[in-house]
């Protein structure tokens, strides 16, 4: 296997400025970055002392909003399209710890067209599992999701997932 075949490819995904988990100005927040990796949205979780409910131990709330929104960026991967969370349940398996970093990852698991249904788990660098959860996304509509791509931050090499539907509504609108 070449150096190439042996590391995964990774593509970022936007972030925004506002936003708890991945927004960059939101200064009690996470400040992820999503990423794609061999199919797979992850994102890392560097909890700070303000993140944890118990000494060192990362409030149950934090732990369910990046599973959540990883969850829900492997659902508009696969549709193309922003979704809002319908159900979210998180299976707990041990208490999650401060002190090291974490790493949120979700894949999809149905598409219909009412509901996106994705999977996701917690884990660290060991592998050790600190959650699992599931999730059921409801999709924006076109027009909705292209107003929360246009306040997404690009910086020039995040994969753009909702391109298509930009060329879609300009295609409708040229022939109407």
């Amino acid at each position: 296997m070449n150096d190439d075949q042996s590391h995964a490819r990774r593509v970022d995904l936007p972030n925004s400025r506002p936003c708890f988990v991945c927004g960059e100005d939101n200064p009690a927040g996470l400040k992820t970055r999503f990423y794609v990796e061999d199919g797979v949205v992850k994102a890392p979780l560097r909890p700070e002392p303000h993140h944890c409910g118990y000494e060192n131990v990362v409030h149950g709330g934090i732990v369910a909003a990046i599973l959540d929104e990883t969850m829900g960026w492997a659902a508009a991967r696969a549709t193309g399209r922003m979704f809002f969370t319908g159900e979210l349940t998180v299976r707990y398996l041990r208490p999650t710890p401060g002190d090291r970093e974490l790493t949120a990852s979700a894949e999809v698991v149905r598409v219909t067209s009412r509901l996106t249904e994705a999977k996701g788990v917690l884990t660290d660098a060991d592998g050790v599992e600190y959650a699992r959860s599931k999730g059921r996304f409801v999709p924006l509509s076109a027009e909705a999701t292209l107003a929360v791509d246009d306040a997404l931050l690009y910086r020039g090499d995040e994969e753009r997932v909702f391109e298509h539907l930009r060329a879609e509504l300009e295609a409708s609108q040229e022939s109407s």
